[in-house]
């Protein structure tokens, strides 16, 4: 049994097909019309690269952004974009001056947030525009909706307080959660009234994620957020056959060398995996050093030649060990870890079950040493 030299090859490819975004954003602007679409682009747009995302987004029509920080709506500006920009995070303690030179909009998640912007707003002589969240039941952050009328009717005597937007978030990733969701619907639509009668109307009410934007057709407000829908990745499989999307990101490795493993015997040692059949282990380019979780050895397939196989056996710093079966690999040839190869597709969400994560926290935690590889249509 004789194992063929290890060959030298780039690391570990991220591939970001950003046509398939502009298809993605149109797609979703057709489902939810006539609601806006706020495009979250948070963390680095999930990993997939802040400005040539947003770019992309932002020709292709959306209304608004969501980012993480004041510095992140700062570089969006400065790339030319103008549109509304939500920051949604990451801005307690960052210069008001972010704000007000670069035309930011601030999410105001608690009543502290609410009164911070009120002083600000008063010390600076310029308005925050501020868009105002309650928590209606998903339970994390928002001022709770059973204070939302005494914090109205404190809001509506605000001089200096500029409220573009009322918004919560509906906590619904499928079918599964129509019930709780509704509850949560009645509640909102509860406070926008309240805000009504009290004269407050701002210019945008959102309430849906990604999630209940695609699958609630009358959910309730102007605007939708969408996050990871936008680069193609559905929560679960119900809400991906209600709208197919195309994965924006494709992350992949090179086969580094191959062997042949018997049945029964170990692979890449006996410690770890035992091959059920004759066929071929090969060692793949791409390791935890890219934050690939090594959690998912183990459990979580991956796609070669448009099929799937098991990762197998140990994952060390930049290399893991593949089982291809009777598809003998050649040295060089691509292995993909998720997105698309061929007319197959693996799906972050399928992905994440393994491990009790979140779809959007796989490509959020990529590591930025990793080469990214911006395609388009025509390029």
């Amino acid at each position: 049994m004789c194992k063929e030299p290890t060959v030298s090859f780039p690391g570990p490819e991220i591939r970001v097909d950003l046509g398939a975004l502009a298809r993605n954003t149109t797609s979703i602007l057709t489902r939810v019309d006539p609601r806006g679409l706020l495009a979250v682009i948070k963390w680095n747009g999930y990993g997939h690269g802040l400005i040539p995302c947003a770019k992309v987004v932002d020709r292709s029509g959306a209304a608004a952004f969501g980012v993480s920080s004041p510095h992140d709506g700062a570089q969006l500006r400065q790339t030319g974009i103008t549109k509304p920009i939500l920051v949604m995070t990451d801005w307690v303690g960052k210069p008001p001056s972010l704000f007000l030179d670069w035309d930011l909009e601030a999410a105001a998640t608690s009543w502290y947030k609410v009164e911070y912007l009120e002083a600000v707003s008063r010390k600076f002589g310029r308005a925050i525009p501020t868009h105002v969240k309650f928590d209606t039941g998903l339970g994390r952050v928002g001022i709770h909706h059973s204070e939302a009328a005494a914090a109205l009717q404190k809001i509506s005597r605000m001089k200096h307080l500029n409220v573009v937007g009322i918004y919560s978030h509906l906590g619904y990733s499928g079918p599964q959660d129509n019930k709780h969701g509704q509850r949560q619907i009645e509640i909102f639509l509860k406070i926008v009234r309240q805000a009504k009668n009290l004269g407050i109307e701002p210019r945008w009410i959102h309430l849906a994620n990604s999630a209940a934007a695609i699958a609630i057709p009358d959910v309730p407000g102007n605007m939708v957020r969408t996050g990871i829908a936008l680069y193609g990745q559905p929560t679960t499989k119900d809400v991906y056959e209600l709208l197919p999307l195309e994965p924006v990101m494709t992350l992949a490795g090179r086969i580094r060398s191959v062997r042949r493993v018997r049945r029964g015997h170990g692979f890449p040692t006996p410690h770890f995996w035992k091959a059920p059949m004759d066929g071929w282990g090969a060692e793949v380019g791409l390791g935890h050093s890219c934050n690939y979780p090594r959690s998912l050895v183990g459990k979580a397939d991956v796609l070669f030649h448009g099929k799937r196989i098991p990762l197998v056996g140990l994952m060390s710093r930049d290399s893991c060990f593949v089982f291809t079966e009777e598809d003998r690999p050649d040295i060089g040839e691509e292995v993909v870890f998720w997105g698309k190869q061929g007319d197959a597709v693996l799906y972050l969400y399928e992905l994440a079950a393994h491990i009790g994560a979140l779809p959007y926290e796989l490509p959020t935690w990529l590591s930025s040493h990793c080469t990214r590889v911006f395609t388009s249509d025509s390029k």
